[in-house]
């Protein structure tokens, strides 16, 4: 029971009836209810963008906004004040609710209510004040803007993906932030000004003579983040598989030896369910997430294990959630979905056979432009030759490819010649320079 609705983008988004219920203020079913109780077609409805649109679904909708700020999530129309499972301190969670809701109240009490997020036990009182009042100004100009606009229309867009990573993962643990990119260096520092104040001292633009992804082995560090074997440092190892169902972890002893089964299975598990952890909140996984330990008999190892693990999850800003030991033997994880995994950000798809992760034509098509600002620096020429699939990803209106190219361009001050290689494999390309005088 859901409608589809237009929200501009040419693919009709998909609003479920739980999250249409918050369209008249409710959040509970109602004894037989259906999605035609809250909205009809042709409706314009004020919804906010859930998930992105990922292996041929459309973007989830939900009329449950949320607006998120470095310390604070507000909650328009929803009164009271939620604090983050993560602030365990009885006397943090006590003074953070009364700040906040003396913040509603300043508010009017009719606007909404807050989440407190984990960053937030660290920040000054006043830090607090300026994150709830920058929240509740911009639901005011979302108010404002859907009075003055006809639907389809964006009332408002999210910071980009790097100004989002600085708000949801930014924190005291931060030792620099590194732009390679003047633009983007000020984006940031706008930013930061005024959401995040701490980071604006860590900003810094690269200088050096290589490039950033290369300075400091990015490249190499995706494409490991993207392998599903996962080396463990004990001589283990994890196989993880993502479906669209949910992510298995596998773990295997590999060449570990503990003296005796039972002790190398349990020096094994103890290194994985740090590593499982880890490689979670890297890989951005969420949903349902069933790890295979290797199995052991000793009741108390398990449980010693399952302590392992969620001491290594508490780690996580997202609070997954283990489940512990099914039936079979498993271990089950639960964690909420926040944004694309990086596997769906990448386009990257999984070969099974291969045991190896494989790159969406658009994720060679940037390594290309990449590799391009490289060699490209203070000549003449470029020639791009790559596979077909580089040459479409580049080309494709639709997609970011256009705006990549024409990026490099401006930045290298020279059009880019595209050549299609028959002989080259897809993903494969090679760059020609033509030197300047």
């Amino acid at each position: 029971d859901a409608a589809f609705v237009n929200f501009g983008t040419g693919r009709d988004g998909f609003l479920a009836l739980p999250e249409a219920r918050h369209l008249d203020g409710s959040t509970n079913s109602g004894p037989g209810d259906s999605i035609g109780d809250y909205l009809n077609e042709g409706d314009a409805v004020l919804v906010q963008v859930q998930r992105d649109p990922v292996e041929g679904k459309g973007s989830k909708l939900t009329a449950n906004i949320n607006l998120a700020g470095a310390d604070l999530v507000f909650r328009p129309l929803q009164p009271g004040v939620s604090i983050f499972r993560r602030i365990e301190n009885t006397g943090d969670r006590e003074r953070l609710t009364a700040l906040v809701e003396s913040l509603v109240a300043e508010a009017g009490g009719e606007e909404g209510g807050f989440i407190v997020r984990t960053a937030a036990r660290d920040v000054l009182d006043e830090a607090l004040k300026a994150d709830a009042a920058r929240l509740i100004g911009r639901w005011r100009d979302i108010r404002h803007a859907r009075v003055n606009s006809r639907a389809p229309a964006l009332l408002y867009a999210e910071p980009g993906p790097g100004c989002r990573a600085l708000r949801d993962f930014g924190g005291p643990w931060i030792k620099k932030i590194i732009a390679d990119d003047g633009q983007a260096l000020a984006e940031a520092r706008s930013f930061c000004e005024t959401e995040a104040p701490a980071l604006t001292s860590l900003l810094e633009l690269h200088t050096g003579p290589e490039m950033l992804f290369e300075a400091y082995g990015v490249e190499e560090q995706i494409d490991a983040a993207l392998s599903p074997v996962v080396a463990l440092g004990g001589g283990g190892s994890l196989i993880i598989s993502q479906t669209p169902a949910l992510t298995a972890i596998d773990v295997n002893t590999g060449g570990a030896d503990g003296g005796s089964r039972q002790r190398t299975a349990g020096a094994v598990n103890l290194d994985a369910a740090t590593e499982v952890a880890r490689q979670i909140r890297l890989r951005n996984i969420s949903g349902l997430i069933v790890v295979d330990f290797v199995s052991v008999r000793d009741e108390s190892l398990k449980r010693e294990i399952l302590k392992a693990l969620r001491e290594a999850c508490a780690a996580d800003s997202l609070a997954p959630q283990v489940i512990g030991y099914t039936r079979m033997g498993l271990v089950e994880i639960t964690r909420p979905r926040h944004g694309l995994s990086l596997r769906d950000h990448l386009g990257v798809a999984w070969d099974g056979g291969a045991l190896a992760a494989v790159k969406s034509p658009l994720t060679h098509a940037l390594a290309a432009l990449r590799a391009v600002v490289k060699q490209g620096k203070g000549v003449a020429q470029v020639t791009l030759r790559a596979s077909s699939v580089v040459i479409e990803s580049l080309g494709d209106a639709s997609g970011p490819g256009p705006v990549a190219l024409k990026e490099t361009e401006d930045r290298l001050g020279l059009a880019i010649t595209l050549l299609l290689d028959l002989d080259l494999a897809a993903g494969e390309y090679d760059i020609d320079i033509g030197k300047g005088r």
